[in-house]
């Protein structure tokens, strides 16, 4: 995205591997690339007969949703679908120019897509699309405020032909874009580990709420310390939700706190929002965004700290785990509760009616304990992809220029 100056030192990035000394040279993207546009001429563009065939059908969405690769699709185009598109080969690298935009993904696949995506097919003797596709993630916000309007923000076809980077030899393109890729292909082992013990939990609560998984009392025997199997828990019992939790209000609005800060969390409809000088719950509890986005979601939140008014607190009213009632709470359907066409709201009143069914609190502390240990490690994979990702955008600011 840097101009070339006359009279300048040659441009070279702070990091670079030995064996290359040659200066980087500024290109437009049109010069080192072939760009065009997605084609979906057909109006209106919902019509059913242009949907349900072989063809994948790539959307903005499927874009930003993919990873360095993209290989999945929400939808297919029809042999009617394909004659009015078009059919993109693999190795193209699709470029958002509307609702998401500056959103990049190398197609794995032959798709189509509409004209809000770009296709670009770089020219194999001047670069590589893994490359290009490496600067894309460098330069994303300076694309997206290229792509600034009055109306709307937009981003369209001469913008990115205009688009200068600076390029080196194909050999240097490749080997960046090589080491690059192996710290992308980290990220997505990360994420798809984490997404398998999302849907492992997923699972075994579906199994644990269910009552077709159920844990047993153990007690150590005095002769040789192992500890064995009693018969049972007692059967869980029906309740409603009312019965087994209280909910408390917060009268606090987000711009009565904007000049505050401290070290205390509060809480807003997407988790924390930051941190203030005072705090209103001495306990740990759980949050329920009680209207606006997002309505019905579930937060187990820190002791010391506090929540806006627009979420409910809601806290064990009798002997039970408050970990056990939030996992419990995540199983109910809260959308059945929602009132209001303008903003949704939900209410304590109405929900508090769910039919629930509780084990005893041994029981509710063994399952509580065997849930968490998985969010754990949830967290950890968490963690690490934050760490693989901030690694690369190092990376990208040394290794480019």
């Amino acid at each position: 995205m840097k101009q070339t100056a006359k009279h300048t030192k040659p441009l070279i990035p702070t990091l670079r591997f030995q064996e290359f000394s040659d200066s980087w040279y500024n290109k437009r993207l049109d010069e080192v690339s072939e760009i065009n546009r997605g084609k979906s001429k057909h109006r209106p563009r919902n019509a059913k007969f242009l949907y349900g065939g072989n063809y994948p059908f790539v959307q903005t969405g499927d874009i930003r949703e993919a990873g360095l690769y993209l290989d999945t699709y929400s939808q297919t185009y029809s042999e009617n679908g394909l004659k009015q598109s078009k059919l993109w080969d693999e190795g193209t690298l699709c470029i958002t120019i509307a609702a998401n935009i500056a959103e990049t993904s190398i197609l794995k696949i032959k798709a189509c897509f509409p004209d809000s995506i770009i296709g670009l097919i770089p020219d194999k003797e001047r670069s590589t699309v893994l490359f290009i596709k490496h600067q894309f993630d460098k330069f994303k916000i300076d694309i997206q405020r290229l792509s600034q309007g009055v109306a709307q923000d937009n981003l369209n076809k001469e913008k990115l032909s205009k688009i200068k980077f600076q390029f080196p030899s194909l050999l240097e393109q490749q080997k960046i874009a090589t080491f690059l890729t192996s710290v992308d292909k980290k990220t997505t082992q990360l994420q798809e580990k984490k997404t398998l013990l999302e849907h492992y939990k997923k699972g075994v609560m579906q199994q644990i709420f269910s009552q077709e998984v159920r844990f047993k009392p153990t007690q150590v025997t005095a002769s040789n310390n192992e500890a064995v199997s009693l018969n049972k828990y007692p059967d869980w019992e029906e309740k409603q939700l009312g019965e087994i939790v209280v909910k408390n209000s917060s009268n606090i609005s987000a711009n009565k706190i904007e000049e505050n800060f401290g070290k205390y969390k509060i809480y807003g409809a997407s988790g924390i929002l930051k941190k203030v000088d005072f705090y209103r719950e001495e306990e740990q509890y759980i949050s329920i965004v009680k209207d606006g986005a997002g309505v019905g979601r579930t937060l187990l939140c820190d002791a010391q700290s506090t929540v806006l008014g627009t979420l409910d607190i809601i806290k064990a009213k009798i002997n039970a785990n408050l970990y056990f009632i939030y996992t419990l709470l995540n199983n109910i359907d809260f959308t059945k509760y929602i009132t209001g066409s303008t903003i949704p709201h939900i209410y304590f009143k109405d929900y508090s009616k769910e039919k629930i069914k509780i084990p005893c609190i041994k029981e509710q502390t063994k399952i509580a304990n065997f849930l968490s240990a998985i969010d754990k490690k949830i967290e950890l994979v968490h963690t690490q992809i934050e760490n693989t990702q901030q690694f690369k955008k190092g990376l990208l600011q040394q290794l480019f220029v």
